[in-house]
């Protein structure tokens, strides 16, 4: 089991750090005291075998309160604590968890969505603690959903992706083989925890007996914070989204000379572009680039590639690698279909869409991915986007159709259509809005109210990072021969 081989790492080296944020390092010991503390609070109670919902932010006492999840034998949902309320209701009523395990201080407003939740909000050390306290004897293992996360749904519902034991279990052991192997490995552990690029790090990590270094979401937020504890950390193991790289990039000071520690850069959740790749090939000369490939549905990633000058001299795009061990890739009518240890175990009490995207061929469990992409004579996996209305904005996995049902709610929308604008290296870079509103006028004034008054509520239902970064207004929208929104042509009609 995971959970047990993190503890059987931890206790070999308790005075080690195990997780460093801002202002405070957590040791291996404290890791297992934690973990201890919320697993005795949790036994207290009756719970039933349902998940529980850990909220909070991406700090020390969510990691244990997951981990203490699982050592209890329940499945964890990562919620963070800037989720809209809104949408925080959709995945409580959705999942209906055994509990909910709240890591922040909530408001009264927060406790209505939550219920009585069991706040955990601070650690104070127990000098009597001893590994040999914790009881791992009902911990999840084998075809068992270790976590669910939610990702968004064509009707505005989220949709949770369960992940087993075993899944993650492969995950981790491709990690920590396939790719640079460091001893005392320090990771960047910067993606939110409701995000799942975040178990590239996490996990491995701590079974590794690494460290994981993370960063606050007011530091990544801040420029002037986030490059201080950036040069000021040592990482070996850089995780993150291609566009985060991009953002630190601009800055002069984010390269080798600054970062001397670091060893291996490892890319997923979007496209990683040529321009990037060869900005980070200028700047960190000496330490390895890798990109990776996979949908939450396939546990994190499913493929990898060593960036060198051969690839970006031959490609147009950067391929995303051959498949992981115990994983088989076909393309069928264009489609991207993943078989093999990495496919979930389905949607999270949604028959309907687990049996649309889950399926098994040749007796393996598959996914078939929605993306776009070709294998190479090689087995050299081609990504070409996406088959769907679903793209990736900024590392985050957005479904169009999922805004637009939260932007009909509102009272100035009759109709609304999401648009992505995509630059020269196939990279999303826009999120359109374009509306039919109730009352549509010529006056620039009016309709920026307008744009201002449906962010505003659209806030409130979905995550900040689906907020579109353009309005466009029509009043009418165009339909094609089907009677369908043309699509194409208001592609067409706001580019540029």
């Amino acid at each position: 089991m995971l959970i047990e081989r993190i503890m059987k790492k931890a206790q070999t080296i308790p005075a080690q750090a195990a997780f460093t944020e801002a202002d405070n390092s957590y040791t291996y010991r404290d890791l297992g005291d934690a973990v201890h503390q919320i697993v005795e609070q949790l036994n207290q109670l009756a719970l039933n075998d349902r998940p529980i919902l850990v909220f909070g932010k991406n700090n020390f006492l969510s990691l244990t309160a997951m981990l203490a999840s699982n050592a209890v034998g329940h499945a964890y949902i990562p919620v963070d604590e800037h989720t809209p309320l809104e949408r925080v209701a959709a995945i409580v009523e959705a999942s209906k968890p055994a509990l909910v395990i709240s890591t922040s201080a909530i408001d009264g407003s927060t406790k209505q969505v939550l219920g009585e939740p069991l706040l955990i909000t601070e650690f104070q050390a127990n000098p009597a603690f001893d590994f040999s306290m914790l009881d791992l004897s009902k911990a999840v293992s084998g075809h068992a959903t270790t976590y669910i996360i939610y990702t968004s749904g064509t009707t505005g519902v989220p949709k949770g992706v369960e992940v087993s034991h075993d899944n993650l279990a492969s995950f981790v052991a491709w990690m920590l083989s396939d790719f640079e192997q460091i001893v005392d490995n320090k990771y960047l552990a910067q993606p939110l925890f409701s995000f799942d690029l975040s178990i590239f790090s996490l996990y491995p990590s701590l079974v590794s007996g690494g460290e994981l270094v993370s960063l606050s979401r007011d530091e990544v937020g801040n420029f002037k914070k986030l490059f201080e504890r950036l040069n000021q950390a040592t990482i070996n193991t850089w995780i993150s989204t291609p566009s985060f790289v991009d953002m630190l990039l601009v800055d002069p000071s984010f390269k080798q000379a600054n970062h001397s520690a670091l060893q291996q850069f490892i890319f997923c959740g979007e496209e990683l572009t040529l321009k990037t790749a060869r900005r980070l090939q200028e700047k960190f000369p000496d330490v390895k680039i890798y990109n990776t490939y996979g949908p939450t549905e396939a546990t994190g990633a499913i493929s990898s590639v060593l960036i060198d000058d051969k690839l970006l001299a031959a490609n147009d795009r950067l391929p995303v690698g051959k498949a992981k061990p115990g994983v088989k890739l076909a393309v069928e009518q264009g489609e991207i279909i993943i078989m093999g240890d990495s496919v979930g175990n389905g949607y999270f009490e949604n028959p309907q869409k687990t049996r649309a995207s889950f399926v098994t061929i040749e007796g393996q469990p598959a996914f078939k991915t929605g993306d776009a992409g070709s294998l190479d004579a090689d087995g050299m996996l081609h990504y070409q986007g996406r088959m769907d209305f679903q793209v990736k904005f900024n590392g985050y996995r957005i479904e169009l159709q999922d805004i637009e049902a939260n932007l009909v709610m509102n009272e100035h929308v009759e109709q609304a259509v999401m648009i992505p604008r995509y630059n020269e290296d196939h990279k999303v870079t826009a999120l359109i809005a374009v509306i039919k509103p109730h009352a549509y006028s010529t006056d620039k004034a009016t309709m920026r109210q307008i744009s201002k008054a449906i962010k505003a509520d659209l806030l409130t239902r979905v995550m900040d990072y689906m907020l579109p970064t353009k309005f466009v207004y029509f009043e009418e929208l165009p339909l094609n021969q089907n009677g369908k929104i043309d699509r194409k042509l208001l592609a067409e009609k706001v580019a540029g």
